[in-house]
């Protein structure tokens, strides 16, 4: 499989084209671009949560420990006094670890948590937790969800190529564990991630606000503007 630098460095790279292309089209501004490109890098590496006592996966932790935490003491900033702040940081920061580690030791590494259901999940959750927690606007709200999922599906892929060992042309055991929809040895672990799914796109507010968005959104001609506006 893809090591944590590659998932890091590639779901950048896809982030950044992702995040990029939202900003030129319109649909966010700069502030906002640069939060969903760290959606992007959060998805591509939140995969690997389930893997055990490795050394990525504590850098990992510590990485969304501190990323929530800060939202968290964003969303408060303005109606507490520093002391109290200073404790609603610290509680979200040890409350966030201590999931985290929680997930890593009950999970199976290559198991459920490898699979696009649960990128959808985890996509969709998030946009919940920015929508009705962090008070983002809508849009916002369903596009981090979307560079969550990208990044969720960049990492998968980037595992399934690694499962393929092109210069001893044989293809690896762990080939079809990341990118699949179902795992038979895991049957509640999937029913629990479909529940999810189907219970937080229910949850999701404003969808015609999203579709509406996606439908004015053509990635072509806004690119084909851009190498215009390049060449003058």
């Amino acid at each position: 499989m893809a090591n944590f630098s590659t998932h890091f460095n590639v779901a950048s790279f896809v982030s950044a084209i992702g995040s990029g292309t939202l900003f030129y089209a319109g649909i966010v501004d700069k502030q906002e671009a640069i939060i969903l490109f760290g959606g992007g890098i959060l998805g591509g590496i939140l995969p690997d949560i389930d893997s055990q006592n490795s050394k990525p996966t504590q850098i990992m932790q510590y990485f969304f420990s501190n990323v929530i935490s800060f939202f968290v003491l964003f969303n408060y900033i303005d109606s507490y006094p520093i002391l109290n702040l200073l404790l609603i940081w610290i509680g979200s920061f040890m409350a966030t670890l201590t999931i985290l580690d929680f997930f890593s030791k009950i999970t199976k590494h290559r198991g459920m948590f490898h699979s696009v259901p649960a990128g959808m999940a985890f996509g969709f959750l998030f946009s919940l937790l920015f929508y009705y927690i962090f008070h983002f606007r809508c849009l916002v709200s369903w596009y981090f969800g979307v560079m969550i999922f990208i990044g969720y599906l960049t990492h998968l892929i980037l595992d399934e190529i690694y499962s393929v060992d092109l210069i001893g042309r044989r293809i690896k055991k762990s080939f079809g564990t990341a990118l699949k929809f179902y795992s038979p040895k895991e049957r509640l672990s999937t029913l629990f991630f479909y529940l999810i799914l189907i219970g937080s796109i229910w949850l999701m507010p404003c969808k015609d606000i999203f579709i509406e968005s996606l439908k004015k959104f053509d990635i072509i001609s806004h690119y084909k503007e851009m190498i215009e506006d390049f060449k003058r």
